[in-house]
């Protein structure tokens, strides 16, 4: 006879705190990724099979450190929407993602092909992306994603609210009548 291999189900509580504070962890999780990705290489350009002199980029000296910025901004927008429950700080992050996302497919993306004077001066130059742009990708996605997510929630709740009330004033007027 074949037992079922059912998990056990988490106790409220742990789902409770996972559900509250999953978000603040991918959150901070991402604008770390931010971060790190200013320091890691951007762009690597291979000559045959030797990276010469100048042929790695860092994303920061790419992009004047934008991202650190923008990952540094993330933090207290993130403990500001999922902590304290605020809609503009949700949407807050989701600007800061849609701008992070912007600097790395409008300004990294198109610069992760060209070899510039390394490609002028060895023929067999090829340039590909290194890990900080994958992190930089990932990172503004994530805090694009959760914070649509998390103002999605907001509205909803403060929509809820307000019909709340909105029930209440009707019913204290129809007993006051």
């Amino acid at each position: 006879m074949a037992r079922s291999l059912a998990l056990p189900r988490p106790p409220a509580a742990v789902s409770a705190a996972a559900a509250r504070f999953g978000p603040l962890v991918a959150l901070v999780a991402a604008a770390l990724a931010l971060i790190v990705a200013e320091f890691l290489t951007l762009r690597e350009i291979m000559a045959v099979t030797a990276v010469p002199a100048g042929g790695r980029t860092s994303g920061g000296a790419h992009h004047g450190y934008a991202l650190a910025v923008v990952g540094v901004a993330v933090l207290p927008m993130a403990a500001g929407a999922v902590l304290g429950g605020s809609r503009p700080a949700a949407a807050a992050l989701v600007v800061l993602g849609v701008l992070a996302l912007g600097i790395a497919l409008v300004i990294d993306l198109p610069s992760l092909n060209e070899t510039g004077v390394i490609g002028r001066t060895y023929d067999l130059a090829e340039a590909s992306p290194g890990p900080g742009f994958w992190l930089e990708l990932a990172g503004a996605i994530v805090v694009l994603a959760v914070g649509l997510l998390l103002l999605r929630s907001r509205v909803a709740a403060a929509r809820e609210h307000s019909e709340s009330r909105q029930t209440e004033r009707r019913s204290a007027r129809v007993s006051e009548s």
